[in-house]
């Protein structure tokens, strides 16, 4: 029944946004994940024809914002508990969400948030299976590039605050331990990187 609704839903936004050339390509497997996309302006993307967005299984909520022009997103998001919610405002952003990395992979009691205000930004998030990881981003600003990357089999965060242009920011957790990063940055043309790991 779920995915039966995802369908209706999906067939309603072709439906209501084909004039603005909007495309979601888009594949759910089972459980009980609730999913709402909102896609406003012109060019905006989710998934290609050949590499669909995936979602998996698990108690997954999904929720996507793309609210501008040329918006790219890429994700797969197959985890056990994963609660993704994401927000652009503004165009010619491109978002590359993975959380377990694999199609057959999970991310045990994963949180991706990301909020985009601005043009021209690269978020990419890459999360390793089993962990409990959160990943949270909020970016003010254009042209930023900002990387989160856990392969780590311990507890995860990273809380990163943007507010400027073309910053880059990279951070990098692995090993088995609990790792934190709260990262805030305001200005332009700031370089961060950041690796925990035990």
């Amino acid at each position: 029944m779920r995915s039966i609704k995802l369908v209706v839903l999906l067939a309603m936004l072709f439906s209501a946004t084909a004039f603005a050339n909007n495309d979601v390509y888009i594949e759910q497997i089972g459980n009980s994940s609730t999913i709402t996309i909102t896609q406003q302006g012109a060019d905006n993307k989710i998934g290609t024809p050949t590499t669909p967005a995936f979602i998996g299984g698990g108690s997954n909520i999904v929720t996507i914002d793309q609210i501008g022009d040329a918006n790219q997103l890429q994700f797969v998001v197959n985890g056990a508990s994963t609660n993704m919610a994401l927000n652009v405002v503004g165009s010619n952003n491109t978002q590359t969400i993975n959380c377990g990395t694999t199609t057959s992979a999970s991310c045990s009691g994963s949180t991706i948030n990301q909020t985009i205000t601005g043009d021209g930004n690269q978020t990419t998030v890459n999360l390793g299976a089993g962990a409990n990881h959160t990943s949270l981003m909020t970016v003010t600003g254009s042209d930023n590039i900002i990387t989160h990357t856990s392969t780590s089999a311990g507890t995860t965060s990273a809380d990163i605050t943007v507010s400027g242009n073309t910053n880059t920011i990279g951070v990098t957790q692995s090993g088995t331990l609990t790792n934190t990063v709260v990262l805030s940055t305001t200005g332009n043309n700031n370089t961060v990187s950041i690796t925990q790991s035990n």
